[in-house]
């Protein structure tokens, strides 16, 4: 790579600066401390919602979700009202190393998510979560051999729903990412890249498990002595420890980005917004009449009745029915729905859905209003509080070719301390507000962290809010690339003032947002069971 410089970006999943601002300080990430003296830091703002595929991809592009077309685990399949998981290739937009091989560069890629299928790029990659297997996951595929023997006990992902227990949970944690600090390793090694991009999502996955057992900075200190109070922080220290042997890897003359897609807090309860929508009117749902012994006693409890947060689906519906999904509608008496997690309202338009009914125009314009108004007048039965921080309109947030894919409303509940669930949507009458359908107490936020250090970059600078659609742009500046003038992200100069950088000129570079995205490659059965049910799981499907 011509006259380039070379750049290794560490993604900790949910790193959130509410717990590593006060570990820095208290001495117990020294690794990270050094970096920020040594450099830059600030608290990176995430997209709306901040949600791993979105977020993810509006990093590694710079482009917002307009553009890049990825908003949630799930997309709607055209001219249908199904869902169904998405992969890099529902991701439009050039990625940073796709740029890096561009100007000649090679790159190593472990564990973005939604990566899989791995592309083809110049270096090698290893695909992150929803990856079936990790000999589908490489790229070149002839990697198998080599990395089968180099890493033979690689874990892909650890979710805490697949353990009878934390402490298997937590162990499955700790050999992940050893595992994957063996694996950047040796690709670093055997690839010399221009970039390296190396993802862990322990942090990500052990706070949502255990945010409420943990002992945090600022609230939990009664946990001090509970089994899991510093699960937590043993992770991000482990991830620390992991920090400095890759400084010392890949050496001082290559500058090292820490960041994070998003940040952290408690989950407290999932919400029922199609309740709202059928109590209104707009959804119309074909409900059987409770049966049996269950339903009697259901009509003589008080109030809604609420699924304990350890069950499944069909175990939470006590009145005796099984809980409606999108296949009870009734889409020709429908005209809004709540589809997907954290709070997403879809009108049913004419011409868009299939079964449309709410023409484009004033009555659409009257609906999402009337939707609105009584999403932010909505309280919590348990406190009488508004249940909705804000709504966001689609246009408001996201510009481009498929900003028109994205919800029409966006519902920002609680500072995302509540949040809808994917595959439980709907559910029975009366129910609005329940406790977390998953053995989670823990959700993401809107701010995470970005740090920054090595040649160029100066010391003790503050990032007064950078963006995360200003990380590729940034990363680009930092290798001494051109910056494509049509990102929506800027690079954060103030940080390398006197670093050599310049824009793209007029038609050097291809459209960011443009080319199309090859087909996905088919699954086997076996491995999409595998990823149905880790998004079951999680109650990202039904």
């Amino acid at each position: 790579m011509t006259h380039g410089r070379r750049l290794l970006i560490v993604g900790w999943d949910g790193a959130t600066p509410e717990l590593v601002e006060p570990w820095v300080e208290q001495g117990h990430l020294p690794n990270l401390a050094a970096l920020m003296g040594r450099g830059a830091y600030g608290r990176l703002r995430s997209v709306i919602h901040p949600l791993s595929p979105q977020a993810w991809a509006s990093c590694v592009t710079g482009l917002n979700p307009g553009r890049h077309g990825l908003y949630d685990f799930g997309r709607r399949l055209p001219g249908t009202y199904q869902v169904e998981l998405v992969t890099s290739r529902d991701r439009s937009g050039v990625p940073l190393w796709s740029r890096v091989g561009e100007a000649g560069g090679a790159s190593v890629v472990v564990n973005v998510p939604i990566t899989w299928p791995p592309e083809a790029v110049r270096g090698a990659m290893v695909t992150g979560m929803h990856t079936p297997s990790l000999a589908r996951g490489l790229w070149p595929p002839d990697l198998w051999e080599q990395v089968r023997r180099a890493v033979p006990d690689y874990r892909i992902d650890a979710m805490s729903f697949d353990y009878e227990s934390r402490d298997a949970f937590l162990a499955d944690l700790a050999a992940g990412i050893d595992g994957r600090m063996r694996m950047f390793g040796y690709l670093w090694e055997w690839f010399r890249p221009d970039l390296g991009f190396l993802v862990f999502t322990e942090t990500d996955r052990v706070q949502h498990s255990l945010w409420k057992q943990s002992c945090l900075p600022g609230e939990g200190q009664e946990r001090a002595t509970w089994r899991y109070a510093h699960a937590i922080r043993d992770v991000y220290q482990r991830l620390d420890s992991a920090l400095g042997d890759l400084r010392a890897m890949v050496g001082d003359d290559c500058a090292v980005v820490v960041l994070s897609d998003h940040g952290f807090g408690s989950l407290d309860r999932d919400v029922y917004l199609n309740a709202v929508l059928e109590d209104m009117g707009l959804l119309a749902v074909r409900r059987p009449a409770p049966t049996g012994a269950l339903s009697r006693l259901a009509r003589r409890l008080p109030g809604p009745l609420r699924p304990s947060p350890w069950k499944g689906a069909a175990e939470a519906a006590l009145d005796g029915t099984p809980r409606p999904a999108f296949g009870d509608v009734d889409w020709e008496r429908t005209r809004a729905y709540a589809s997907g997690l954290f709070g997403g309202i879809h009108l049913n338009l004419r011409g868009r859905e299939p079964s449309g009914t709410v023409p484009p125009g004033p009555e659409a314009e009257a609906v999402l209003s009337r939707v609105e108004r009584a999403l932010l007048e909505l309280r919590d039965p348990d406190d009488g509080q508004p249940i909705v921080d804000r709504v966001h309109r689609r246009e408001a947030l996201y510009r481009g070719p498929r900003a028109a894919e994205a919800p029409d409303l966006l519902v920002v509940m609680r500072g995302y301390r509540y949040m809808t669930r994917s595959g439980r949507e709907i559910g029975r009458p009366g129910e609005l507000v329940v406790p977390p359908a998953v053995d989670h107490s823990g959700n993401h936020r809107l701010d995470g962290i970005l740090a920054m250090a090595g040649p160029g970059i100066s010391p003790g600078v503050r990032l007064e809010q950078p963006h995360i659609l200003d990380v590729a742009p940034t990363a680009l500046a930092l290798m001494g690339l051109p910056v494509p003038l049509d990102l929506d992200g800027r690079p954060l100069e103030r940080a390398f003032p006197g670093l050599g950088w310049r824009y793209a000129a007029p038609g050097e570079l291809s459209p960011s947002d443009g080319g199309a995205r090859p087909a996905p490659e088919a699954l086997l059965d076996r491995e999409r069971d595998a990823m149905v049910r880790r998004l079951e799981g999680l109650g990202y499907l039904a």
